[in-house]
């Protein structure tokens, strides 16, 4: 990911070095120069190589910095000239002193003293290692490889420990390759890019930055991946090398303030984060907690459905029965009805054949019919009266009966509302849970990018190369290098342009820009603190690794990869709510829509056998009275025609006036008795009879209703005991998640971060005090360059 990263803003510099590096080409075209300067170079044709390089440096730095330098400075451009395996020749250092009024002086200094960054360049021909001189010429598979060692450090104390920090060192190296010398070109920890006939190679590295960062997470040492070294490998045709340019320098951190690097909103949101995780733990809970609630409380539920439909069948039974015992008491008031007309005729007749003689014999048995009828009269009326009562009873009970089912039912619609309610309320908090986590997900890394990346400058670029070139061509000629056009120019020339050039690439604001290269390297160590925490928690370094070469933006790929795992865990989580929604929830509301159904069925039958038994209740009332009636004229009956039966048997010794007073008597009574006994009676059966279809139905609705809701209470015990271990399984599973995912960042936030933060602190501060090679201290701001360049191969060495 580091290298990725620097590469982002090394192509402006690989530009200008391979525009550099392509003037050495004999005879080649470059842009024009002015006049001016190509007399200079003409002038120094006869001057060596290095002399000329110096000089134009010197002269094309104190032209370009009139106009741009602040005052009260001081500028320190330092050449090393080394051999071609990286050996020091020499150091020249040009001081450019800038005071309060905007006056310059430029002084040049040879030093002995040794550049704070050295180099070693090796060399295999086939595999084999071969002096530089011998490389000259031949051809095959080459391998060149620059080794940086850096020698510039500092005693620091970092959380109560001293601990040895590099001063953060950027070296870029370039070179230009001719097509007709190199080709299958590869490189390592750096970038290839094609310009006109010559590729170029820039390499980028951050020497002894991997030291200083090498911190411990946990007791867990991280292997960062800072580049230390530079390697290029091709095949060859005689081969032959220009010089090699490098820049070295370490205030790419120097305008940004070290004590700006805070963790504070950091850890807020890891604390918002944390709190969320929290909240959602204590809701899986409290929902966990509302299901064994509803699971315990089915035993019971299912007993009272049992009672139910057992007292149900057992209602539907007796109500059959009484039905098929009041029809047959109709067919018998029809019966008695009858009977009673036929007798009151018969009382006429005899009391219109008094005198006859055959009276006596007619009489005592009519009397004895009188007698059985008033006894029968007796039975029927009790009869009555117990139907009557349990009429009254039954009304009640199928008042009560309508109470309960209709509760049943509301109870029923409640549950099956309350049950929707706990499977939105579980659908819901999943829903909510992911947003919080998604949102804390994008803020946390949206934040760790503002904090650290933010702060560091990183700005990554779409720019192509020749959108670079370009722009790395304009600032130079703002600058006052002045690239030109269309002049052929020297050897000469063509090695003075080529310094000018890589001090025009490290004045360049692109350049500047990329300073986010040493900067990710600081910002490595803490995003590896992480990648170390999520691998003690079950999430495997080679994740992290795959992650940060697969996405160099993300500076904080570490902890990208403990919310993505954390992230699984949740999915983990919402597969168990699919699950559970698909298998218990729908189980659960399928047993409570039958139950609901069953309940309604029960609760129609219930009115309906309510509104049979009112008509009942009133039908039997009136089947009281007339029974009374009949009851009362049947003893009257009897007991005339006891009398009349005694009469007859001494006709001799009564008066006529008194038999047959007794015999208008009686046929009084007659009429009277089945105009107000039989009839009312026969009357209150047939209503009573017209109810038994409505009483039926109703009984087997009501029969079969609890049926249906007994078969239903088996379907909801299955539902709530999935719904329950679906709850199980939640809590189970954000405790998991709490634990594995959340409190591990938290940890870290908290505790091994700072001291990552406080190390990149050190670093940057390193990298800001050192500004001079010359070792002056004094009230001017300055600054230090290194330029160094490494002599060429050629067969002429």
């Amino acid at each position: 990911m580091v290298k990725r990263n620097l590469f982002r803003y090394s192509s402006v510099l690989m530009c200008v070095v391979l525009t550099a590096a392509s003037l050495v080409g004999c005879g080649s075209k470059t842009a024009a120069t002015t006049g001016t300067d190509t007399a200079y170079v003409t002038e120094m044709a006869a001057g060596s190589t290095e002399a000329a390089i110096t000089q134009a440096i010197t002269n094309e730095l104190a032209v370009s910095n009139k106009s741009t330098l602040a005052t009260n400075t001081r500028q320190e451009t330092v050449y090393v000239f080394n051999d071609a395996s990286g050996n020091k020749n020499h150091i020249t250092v040009n001081e450019k002193i800038t005071d309060a009024n905007g006056n310059e002086t430029l002084n040049k200094t040879e030093s002995s003293e040794n550049a704070p960054v050295t180099m070693k360049v090796t060399y295999k021909l086939d595999g084999k290692e071969i002096k530089p001189e011998d490389l000259a010429g031949k051809s095959g598979k080459v391998t060149i490889h620059f080794d940086y060692t850096n020698n510039q450090k500092k005693t620091v104390t970092i959380n109560g420990k001293k601990q040895t920090v590099a001063v953060p060192f950027t070296m870029i190296t370039g070179m230009m390759l001719p097509t007709d010398v190199f080709s299958n070109v590869e490189v390592t920890n750096g970038k290839l890019t094609k310009v006109g006939d010559n590729i170029v190679a820039v390499g980028m590295t951050m020497p002894g930055l991997k030291d200083t960062m090498n911190l411990k997470f946990n007791d867990k040492s991280l292997d960062l991946d800072i580049p230390e070294y530079f390697e290029l490998t091709a095949d060859v045709k005689d081969f032959s090398l220009d010089m090699t340019m490098s820049v070295a320098t370490s205030n790419l951190l120097s305008d940004m303030n070290a004590d700006d690097i805070t963790l504070d909103d950091l850890k807020k949101t890891v604390a918002s984060l944390d709190d969320a995780a929290n909240q959602l733990a204590d809701g899986t809970v409290s929902l966990q907690d509302g299901t064994q609630q509803l699971s315990d409380a089915i035993p019971a539920l299912t007993d009272g459905v049992d009672q139910l439909n057992t007292g149900a069948s057992s209602l539907k039974d007796g109500i059959y029965a009484y039905a098929d015992g009041a029809a047959s008491a109709y067919e018998g008031s029809v019966s008695l009805n009858n009977n009673m007309k036929t007798y009151a005729d018969g009382i006429g007749t005899l009391y219109n054949t008094l005198k006859d003689n055959n009276l006596d014999s007619s009489v005592a048995s009519a009397a004895k019919g009188a007698s059985d009828l008033a006894a029968g009269a007796v039975t029927l009326d009790a009869g009555i009266d117990s139907a009557l009562a349990g009429a009254g009873a039954l009304a009640t009970g199928a008042n009560d009966l309508t109470g309960g089912t209709e509760q049943l039912a509301t109870g029923a619609a409640a549950l099956a509302d309350g049950a929707n309610k706990i499977g939105k309320t579980l659908t819901d908090g999943m829903t909510e849970a992911k947003e919080k986590y998604d949102n804390a997900y994008e803020s946390f890394y949206q934040l760790a990018v503002a904090v650290i990346g933010g702060k560091l400058g990183y700005n990554p670029s779409t720019m192509t190369d020749e959108q670079k070139i370009a722009a790395a061509t304009a600032l130079a000629n703002e600058a006052g290098y002045g690239l030109s056009a269309t002049a052929d120019i020297t050897n000469e020339n063509q090695c003075t342009k080529a310094a000018a050039f890589i001090m025009q690439n490290y004045n360049d604001t692109d350049i500047a820009t990329g300073k986010i290269g040493i900067r990710t390297a600081m910002v490595s160590a803490l995003t590896a603190k992480y990648a170390a925490a999520d691998t003690e928690h079950k999430y495997t370094l080679e994740q992290l690794k795959a992650k940060a070469n697969s996405d160099a933006d993300a500076n904080l790929v570490a902890i990208s990869s403990g919310l993505s795992q954390a992230y699984k865990a949740y999915g983990l989580l919402n597969d168990t709510m699919i699950s559970l929604t698909a298998g218990g929830e729908n189980s659960f509301f399928n047993g409570i829509t039958k139950l609901n159904e069953g309940a309604g069925q029960v609760n129609t039958g219930a009115n309906a056998l309510k509104a049979g038994i009112d008509q009942l209740s009133t039908g039997a009332g009136q089947l009281s009275a007339g029974s009374k009636q009949l009851k009362a004229g049947l003893g009257t009956l009897s007991t005339g025609l006891n009398t009349l039966s005694t009469s007859v048997g001494s006709f001799s010794t009564y008066k006529e006036g008194t038999l047959c007073s007794s015999l208008y008597a009686l046929n009084l009574n007659a009429g009277k008795l089945q105009q107000e006994g039989t009839a009312v009676l026969q009357s209150g059966l047939s209503q009573l009879t017209a109810n038994n279809a409505t009483l039926k139905s109703g009984a087997s609705q009501l029969a079969d209703g609890t049926a249906t809701l007994k078969d239903s209470s088996g379907t909801l015990a299955d539902g709530v005991t999935q719904l329950n271990e679906g709850a199980i399984t939640l809590k189970d599973g954000m405790a998991q998640f709490n634990s594995e995912a959340i409190e591990p960042i938290t940890k870290l936030v908290d505790s091994d971060a700072q001291t990552a933060v406080d190390t990149i602190k050190a670093v940057v501060k390193a990298g800001q005090e050192y500004n001079s090679f010359l070792d002056k201290s004094d009230d001017k701001a300055g600054s230090v360059t290194f330029v160094y360049k490494t002599a060429g191969i050629t067969a002429n060495n």
